[in-house]
């Protein structure tokens, strides 16, 4: 496929091709039809950019896939560039240092960030280069290329959903009064299916399903495939005023907007070619999608429900680990029987869909790829020696879910004891945290870091990213880092937020604990407004791996409180020797 795109570069007149790892609604997990990054380099990654010119094809990507894409890209004919690693030019820099002025420089626009399109513009338009959006070179050459899917949309159970559409449309027109907007056009699918209380089946793992959406005053357009929407549902629909249009509409609907009105819109949450759909003269306003923050800030019914979800995938995570500790070492376990082990549990609890995102089910040194997710080429074999760790998370009708525990299966080193120790700190100092209201997720990050720091180790990785309430495993504003997702984004009451620290030892092993954690009021004093986390995760953590000499008196009572706390939760829903087991492993 790189020969071929090459060949057709020419033929256009284009010196480089840029490919971005999304689709037209800026999705991190994309349905098939739109995976070009992957069909042309075979890196299965989430995050990346893709540059190709005739004498060069390079992918960069950040340091949670640098050995996933050293495998991948092997014999590909891509290079790999690590992002954020001295003396590695990012690939706009890249564009700027190695073409010569008046170079093409092209993409889809249909599939690049509006954006990320503006920074490529201001890289390159004024050192003379020339840019393309309107270039699918992959659609060209992409043979056998998936449909579009046709999943059914479905309701989001009333019971579950917390608000009414109505409401949900209510308060995005109350916040359009506020920007002196018309309408606001939303791309992404999360925020369409948030607002609509409607889910789907279009992309692996998150319930969504393909459409875009315009909201006014007075009005609400759903562009989705009318085959999708069953007819019950599209009388419902109807009766709340919503008018459902042809997918493929959406371009044509916008040009037709009066020029007089204004649109909003999100520049990171829309594709560069959708704005410029609109007709002349109608003004534009710019920020964060409005629904994106309703979203982010669960209402307290939500927010009751997903404690109520992680009772339940507290027990199949507590019924999962039990099965590991009575079966390694007797009979042949691998990765992926571990992993279908734990979604046979999981599926067996109620209101369960399926799993929120590829279980991460990772032995030894596996473990120290962040994002590794076990494949019949890499499936261990694992004994009774040595780390496991578990990274998954569920769909559920009142929640998403997602967790991660590391067990020991047997005679531990004292580096790993002490490792597993740090990353403990780490997870437990934010999620103990009390801080004022206004702090951002860039101020936050740092704790979870500090205990390693001191010992000179640090990861790769954001330590925290929003959660979804039936919907996406990651969803912003939110995010508890220096540069993913928004650290900027101030953490407020309602946001569920994940905190995850990890230690990564390449060839060695891999630990990371993570824990799902509720913003909440804390009261008001003379200092001002005052908020804390609520740990929602209720899952065991293991003490024979804690070196109880690195730990603070505070620290041993929070561990031994927060496991009491899982136990009372979920113990009746175990067998007694399942119980027995999580009481054992978690004395200190």
């Amino acid at each position: 496929m790189l020969d071929a795109l090459r060949s057709l570069m020419t033929q256009k007149g284009i010196d480089a091709y840029v490919v971005p790892p999304t689709d037209p609604h800026v999705s991190e997990y994309l349905p098939e039809h739109w995976r070009g990054m992957r069909q042309l380099s075979g890196f299965t990654g989430s995050a990346g950019m893709v540059v190709v010119t005739q004498d060069f094809a390079g992918l960069w990507t950040d340091s949670r896939y640098f050995v996933q894409a050293e495998r991948q890209l092997a014999g590909s004919g891509f290079e790999l560039m690590k992002l954020r690693v001295p003396h590695t030019p990012e690939y706009l820099e890249w564009l700027a240092e190695k073409l010569l002025p008046g170079s093409v420089v092209a993409c889809d626009g249909k599939v690049f960030a509006l954006s990320a399109y503006r920074a490529l513009e201001r890289a390159l338009k004024p050192k003379g280069f020339i840019l393309d959006p309107g270039a699918d070179l992959l659609g060209e050459i992409w043979s056998n290329r998936p449909a579009l899917p046709a999943g059914q949309v479905r309701e989001h159970d009333p019971k579950f959903a917390g608000q009414t559409r109505k409401q949900k449309l209510q308060q995005i027109r109350a916040a359009l009064e506020t920007h002196d907007a018309d309408y606001t056009v939303v791309a992404t699918l999360d925020d369409i299916a948030w607002t609509f209380n409607l889910r789907g089946s279009d992309v692996p793992f998150n319930p969504l399903f393909v459409a875009y959406a315009l909201i006014g005053k007075k009005d609400a357009h759903l562009f989705v495939a009318p085959e999708k929407i069953p007819a019950a549902l599209a009388e419902r629909l109807k009766k709340d005023g919503v008018q459902l249009q042809a997918y493929e509409a959406i371009t044509a609907f916008l040009n037709k907007i009066p020029k007089d009105k204004t649109v909003y819109f999100d520049p990171a949450r829309v594709s560069q070619s959708l704005p410029g759909a609109l007709g002349e003269g109608v003004k534009t306003v710019e920020g964060l999608n409005i629904s994106t923050g309703l979203k982010a800030c669960k209402t307290a019914a939500e927010a009751a429900h997903t404690r109520k979800t992680m009772i339940s995938d507290g027990v199949a995570l507590s019924k999962f680990f039990y099965w590991l500790s009575q079966t390694v070492g007797k009979k042949t376990l691998t990765e992926l029987d571990a992993a279908a082990k734990l979604h046979e549990l999981r599926a067996a609890q109620p209101n369960c869909v399926g799993e929120s995102f590829n279980t991460i089910s990772a032995y030894g040194e596996n473990a120290a790829l962040p994002h590794y997710a076990p494949s019949p080429e890499s499936n261990a074999t694992l004994y009774a020696r040595g780390l496991y760790l578990l990274d998954s998370g569920g769909q559920y009708l009142g929640g998403t879910t997602d967790t991660t525990r590391v067990i020991s299966l047997g005679d531990i080193t004292a580096q790993e004891k002490r490792d597993y120790t740090l990353v403990l700190k780490g997870m437990l100092a934010v999620c103990s945290l009390q801080f004022p209201a206004g702090t951002k997720g860039r101020q936050i990050d740092a704790l979870a870091r500090e205990p390693l720091w001191r010992e000179g180790i640090n990861f790769g990785h954001g330590t925290g990213h929003g959660v979804g309430y039936y919907l996406n495993v990651h969803e912003g504003p939110q995010s508890i880092s220096t540069g993913v997702g928004n650290p900027d984004a101030a953490l407020q009451p309602g946001m569920i937020t994940s905190v995850e620290p990890g230690i990564y030892r390449v060839g060695q092993y891999g630990i990371r604990l993570e824990n799902l954690v509720l913003c909440v009021e804390k009261g008001h004093n003379e200092f001002g407004e005052w908020h804390g986390f609520e740990v929602l995760t209720l899952a065991p953590l293991f003490t024979n791996l804690v070196d109880k000499k690195l730990m603070s008196k505070f620290e041993l009572n929070w561990l031994r409180q927060y496991n009491q706390l899982v136990i009372r939760k979920i113990g009746k829903f175990l067998e007694p020797e399942e119980l027995a087991w999580v009481k054992a492993e978690t004395r200190i």
